[in-house]
């Protein structure tokens, strides 16, 4: 496995090579200072995985041709305490790690990604969907405002403009915006409202929703949805920082694949495809980013992720757990350390609960 790891910080790299000489791991690993110099490698050979400084210049950009040229490749973004990726460098890294770069960390993360593609390339998995006549479109209007957004000099009104194209579309998020679970009781009237109410990232949010989950109707999609906007609030406190907004995202998606015909019920206990594994394949094959991908895969079985500590897929089994569509897996939150967060847990999916019913 050949490893590229662009960035001035160069004291990790002989504790990386203890680590892998422990671990058994042949990596090839070359460290570069310059992106430019990164640019020239990823041209002239093939690169399994790829960790950029997301302080260089045109870092982004970096991890941008490496999709391009290698997209198998594990792409990966390092970021100081406390920096927040940008919109950009949410949709192309598939996940954030923090600066100075830890071995453990690393060697986690590839295997983490790695454990993810398998999912995603499971033949049942394949044959399954394979079988589905017409699979729901991608969220065309939900991914124009994500690569928007991207841009710094896009504002409020430019994403206005951009829904109001869509007139059913508008009804829908209009709708979603003056449920309980976003309007605090007080109606939205039109989206300049929505957006000044909201925010454009929750905003942002509301459209996926609107998109994504409505097309299906009956009971049971409406106890989809209404679970769907309870989880995705709660996951956003429970994991609180960078990945809040990933967190709600991947918990208001985590039950797309019950919408798939043929995977209703399948929770994978008989080493079949879940409708997890399902919900991941549709949200890869939108192209929407890996760490919402990686939160839905993992969200019924949150053991199966290889990321230490309490992440994406973490947040979103506990906010689906406290919501009462899945039951909590005790084994997992006993090994992870988590059990006396849990009271605090329920307190807030408490508070939630109430603020839904006022």
């Amino acid at each position: 496995m050949f490893v590229l790891i662009v960035g001035r910080d160069l004291e990790r790299r002989s504790e990386l090579a203890e680590t892998l000489a422990q671990l058994g791991l042949e990596w090839k690993v070359e460290w570069v200072g310059e992106t430019a110099e990164a640019m020239a490698l990823l041209e002239g050979r093939g690169v399994d995985v790829i960790a950029v400084d997301g302080g260089e210049a045109r870092g982004v950009d970096l991890l941008r041709r490496a999709r391009e040229k290698h997209p198998q490749a594990v792409r990966l973004l390092l970021l100081p305490p406390g920096a927040e990726p940008s919109a950009s460098a949410i949709d192309i890294a598939h996940r954030h790690l923090g600066l100075p770069l830890q071995a453990g960390a690393l060697v986690e993360a590839v295997e983490g990604i790695g454990e993810l593609f398998e999912v995603l390339d499971n033949p049942d998995l394949k044959a399954k969907v394979g079988a589905i006549a017409q699979l729901p479109p991608a969220p065309d209007t939900y991914l124009a405002i994500s690569k928007a957004l991207a841009d710094p000099n896009v504002g409020a009104a430019q994403v206005v403009q951009m829904l109001s194209r869509d007139p059913a579309l508008v009804a829908k998020v209009l709708r979603v915006c003056n449920s309980a679970f976003f309007s605090g009781g007080r109606p939205v009237a039109d989206l300049k409202a929505a957006v000044v109410r909201l925010g454009l990232e929750t905003l942002r949010r509301v459209v996926l929703a609107a998109e994504a989950l409505s097309a299906n109707n009956g009971p049971e999609a409406e106890a989809i949805r209404r679970r769907a906007f309870f989880a995705s609030q709660l996951a956003s406190r429970l994991l609180p920082g960078p990945s809040a907004e990933m967190a709600s995202t991947a918990a208001l998606l985590a039950e797309l694949g019950r919408l798939l015909p043929g995977f209703r019920d399948a929770r994978g206990d008989d080493g079949q495809a879940s409708y997890a594994d399902a919900g991941a394949w549709l949200l890869g094959l939108w192209g929407l980013p890996m760490p919402i991908v990686e939160g839905v895969a993992f969200h019924l079985q949150p053991a199966r992720s290889r990321q230490r500590g309490f992440w994406i897929p973490g947040a979103v089994h506990v906010a689906h757990a406290l919501v009462g569509g899945i039951a909590l897996d005790e084994a997992w939150l006993d090994a992870a350390g988590l059990r006396d967060k849990l009271p605090e847990w329920q307190r807030l999916a408490g508070k939630l609960a109430d603020l839904e019913t006022a």
